[in-house]
Parts: structure tokens; sequence; C-alpha cells
């Protein structure tokens, strides 16, 4: 089964969630749980699905969450991508000071470019599904 734009578009916001996606190719089925190297995850719940697509590995394809200079790069160019030049050097600042992701997420929370974050984090996690398909 081929990957469709519904299914890009899933994996897209589950690995937006800090999800780890898996898809299977004869079926088209997604599967996915949160990720292991997450300090609060408890794989317990996860045994029966780790289980299921370690015995059918080859047929599934993993889609890996962005890592954190991936991430910092969707965020750059966020701000790179804004006409309004003192929000966009504002951002910029940010990104160069220490804590640049939170500094991000408080300065674009309280802005009128919240929307537009999400828009646009959202297409670069779809290309990012893309490119690792």
């Amino acid at each position: 089964m081929e990957l469709t734009q519904q299914h890009i578009e899933e994996i897209a916001e589950l690995l937006e969630c800090g999800m780890v996606c898996y898809f299977h190719k004869p079926t088209g089925e997604i599967e996915w749980h949160p990720d292991p190297d997450n300090p609060f995850f408890e794989p317990e719940p996860w045994e029966d699905l780790f289980g299921k697509i370690d015995s059918d590995l080859g047929n599934y394809m993993r889609f890996q969450q962005m890592d954190s200079r991936e991430a910092f790069q969707v965020m750059e160019d966020f701000a790179n991508s804004l006409t309004n030049a003192s929000f966009r050097d504002h951002l910029l600042e940010q990104l160069s000071a220490r804590k640049p992701f939170q500094n991000f997420k408080y300065v674009i929370d309280s802005s009128k470019y919240r929307q537009d974050w999400f828009d646009f984090r959202r297409q670069a996690y779809i290309e990012f599904v893309r490119e690792q398909f």
C-alpha cells in the first residue's frame, strides 16, 4: 500500500505530539507509541504493540521525530519567513539566546503569529515525513 496524503498528515500530527510512528506497508495501518527515550515513558502498556511490530518489522516503516537541530531549523525558518522585521528580529534574537526553545515558545504564544507558527510547523512536519519516505 502506498503512503497517501492522509497517512502523511496523520503521521506528521503524531510526530508533532512526540510519538514514534510506524507505517505497515501491506495494510496502510499506522501504529504509534510515545518516545521510549522520554524519561516518563512507561513501557508496560505498549508491550503488545512492540511485539506486534517486532514480529513483522520488515513490513513496517519507522518515522522518527525531528531532532533538536531540525526543530531549531524550523523555528529559524519561520522567523526568517516573517515580513514584520521587528518581530522577526526579536524571534531571531530569542533563538540566539540561552534556552532558545523556551524563549521562542514564550514569544510566539503571546503573539498574533501563534497560528501562523502552528501552520508553518505542521507543513514542516509534513515535508519531514515525505523526506523520510
